[in-house]
């Protein structure tokens, strides 16, 4: 009798089990990498891997990603000083000014020192293709005797005079939108000066999304 042929139909599990042995490696490698790292230097190493990977966007990110780092960098005296504040997330870049950075109480004209924070932060826009958003916000003190009606025409121009600036230092305007909210949206209790201070500022937005083609166009 011929020997018996032998089944070769589960051989295939034998690349595949080394496969997802590998796989589960590498996400458990990433995992500790993400506890490891700061969140912004995770993301990159995340999107340099997925660059060389082929992925579509990748560059992007990266593109994105090492120009929030000069801010960063640029402004780092300020962001210690409590000043400003940087959030990174996957969909947006959040830099908050505290009102006193950029404005005299009760002003909508950029303060000459203003220039020193707002500079850095329109280079870096400028190399990227993504939308802003600049948003204004009050305390909820009562404008008497004042320039401005109420507190929300005050934040809207406040945030007219940031867009402003960063069109003077080349931002299309088609890709800043203007919010001013006023007392309405506080991030603190308006009970303290400590409060009322976090209430004064201005937040710009940088969308982590890529510009569509019909952006910018009427």
């Amino acid at each position: 009798m011929s020997e018996k042929k032998k089944d070769n139909s589960q051989l295939w599990m034998v690349p595949y089990a080394d496969l997802m042995t590998c796989m589960v490696i590498l996400f458990l490698a990433l995992y500790g990498l993400s506890f490891s790292m700061k969140g912004s230097d995770y993301e990159r190493a995340l999107a340099a891997m997925q660059k060389e990977l082929g992925v579509k966007g990748a560059e992007k990110k990266i593109s994105e990603l090492d120009a929030t780092k000069k801010v960063e960098d640029d402004l780092k005296k300020h962001i210690q000083d409590g000043n400003l504040g940087l959030e990174v997330t996957t969909s947006r870049i959040k830099l908050t000014f505290t009102a006193p950075i950029l404005f005299d109480s009760g002003s909508a004209t950029l303060k000459d020192t203003a220039r020193e924070v707002l500079d850095p932060i329109a280079d870096s826009i400028l190399k990227m293709d993504n939308r802003v958003i600049v948003e204004g916000h009050t305390d909820s003190a009562r404008m008497l005797g004042k320039k401005f009606a109420s507190n929300r025409e005050l934040s809207i121009m406040r945030a007219f005079s940031v867009i402003e600036y960063l069109v003077q230092k080349g931002v299309q305007p088609a890709r800043i939108t203007a919010y001013g909210y006023g007392e309405f949206r506080p991030a603190a209790p308006n009970d303290t000066e400590a409060g009322r201070l976090k209430n004064r500022r201005i937040e710009m937005i940088i969308m982590r999304q890529a510009q569509t083609p019909q952006e910018g166009k009427s």
